[in-house]
């Protein structure tokens, strides 16, 4: 499906002995995030934090020889060994008999909680399995999706129908899909020619979806229109958060938390107010008649520069109807944190190349200016620490604190020129 020889082959343990790969893991691990939610999150003092975190870092490091230096994913620091290797082949083995191709051999590519992945060496050439990491419903909105894209010319991986013709085989609670194997590049975003491309190619893929419509009996996966609801969750959930780190007075992430949140809370309400006297609401009626897709997770792992010197978008697991924006702010804001300051030559080039293919109006990309004031990306890094028990340290909150402020006047600047 994709140029995934540049992912790591990487496993957590333990891997179960059955073929109903992962299925324990991930009810295992819903049960302690949750549990996380419902419960007082415990904080590790800051010297527990910092050995875990100077131990993490040595097991990335010992990473280094596999991983590409494009690649982010940290959902493991296990290599696969032989066995875990050859069992994993040995369910590939087992899935492609649900379809007609003439199996040469079978590379594990990917092989994590979150990722299952296998290059196939076809009679006709590579091909690419995959299994899904979603619940079924969703699952089946975005294989449509994919295929509704493939056959209309889309520059994103075809789908292979099994022996009974259908788009995925069910095995165990997953289900699998067999795509084209695309080669091509990672696109390096410090190059502003690829910066340029990379927004082009999201452009294409926003446009090219207006149409898709899931089959009967396939439920609609929409963001349309819930921007206010989860900006109110998020808001509440920080406020929340107040309450746990003023049980923890000598822990500094919970210090530096309480003596800086306030602000962001204060904004962030203001945000959803302007979300609601903005035109958001008529834009979401209008895509309604018409919905495009979102991506929601594009960037340089998901997006690849052909040989042929054409994108295509890869990996739309979690492809959704929303409005366009909503792909841009997740692509733009985490770029532009880089070096203290806010990039707006960066922030120019890129807008102004997804506008060369998809122009917005005012009203629009001041819609997306709002969006953007959320802190979206710090209340990530305060959920890792909350609600996941992450070992961060408190450097980590700071930065992610002082970038809310810079991004905060440079929005505020723009949304001003749009009044």
């Amino acid at each position: 499906m994709i140029s995934l020889k540049d992912k790591p082959l990487l496993m957590a343990k333990p891997i179960l002995k059955d073929t109903f790969v992962m299925a324990a893991i991930e009810t295992n691990r819903d049960k302690e995030i949750n549990g996380a939610k419902k419960g007082k999150a415990k904080i590790e003092s800051t010297e527990a934090i910092e050995t875990k975190h100077k131990k993490s870092k040595k097991a990335k490091a010992l990473q280094m020889d596999i991983e590409s230096p494009d690649n982010e994913e940290d959902t493991a620091e296990l290599t696969l060994t032989p066995e875990e290797e050859q069992r994993l082949i040995s369910l590939a083995e087992t899935l492609l008999n649900s379809w007609d191709v003439d199996v040469k051999g079978i590379e594990v590519i990917q092989g994590n909680q979150m990722a299952l992945v296998w290059k196939v060496q076809t009679s006709k050439g590579p091909i690419c399995l995959k299994r899904i990491h979603r619940p079924e419903k969703k699952a089946l909105f975005s294989i449509y999706a994919q295929d509704y894209l493939a056959k209309k010319g889309a520059r994103v991986p075809g789908i292979i129908p099994n022996k009974k013709n259908q788009l995925y085989t069910k095995f165990g609670p997953f289900l699998f899909v067999v795509y084209e194997w695309i080669e091509g590049r990672p696109f390096e975003l410090t190059n502003t020619e690829d910066l340029q491309m990379i927004m082009k190619g999201l452009a294409q893929f926003h446009k090219a979806s207006i149409g898709y419509r899931p089959p009967a009996g396939v439920p609609v996966f929409t963001k349309l229109g819930r921007w206010p609801n989860h900006m109110i969750k998020r808001t509440q959930q920080m406020e929340t958060w107040k309450k746990i780190a003023q049980q923890y007075p000598d822990d500094p992430f919970s210090t530096a938390y309480l003596e800086q949140i306030d602000p962001i809370i204060k904004e962030a309400k203001s945000t959803l107010k302007r979300l609601l006297d903005s035109p958001y609401n008529s834009w979401v009626r209008a895509v309604k008649k018409q919905p495009n897709l979102c991506h929601q997770d594009y960037g340089t792992g998901n997006s690849l520069l052909g040989p042929d010197g054409k994108i295509w978008v890869i990996d739309l697991d979690t492809v959704s109807f929303d409005l366009p924006i909503r792909d841009l702010r997740k692509m733009i804001v985490p770029l532009l944190d880089t070096n203290g300051t806010w990039d707006h030559e960066k922030f120019d080039i890129m807008l102004s190349a997804y506008e060369s293919v998809t122009p917005l109006t005012n009203e629009q990309k001041k819609i997306m200016f709002i969006d953007m004031l959320f802190p979206y990306e710090l209340y990530d890094i305060i959920r890792e620490r909350y609600v996941r028990k992450s070992p961060l340290l408190v450097t980590e909150l700071e930065e992610a604190f002082e970038y809310e402020r810079i991004k905060s006047r440079a929005l505020n600047e723009l949304i001003a020129q749009y009044k």
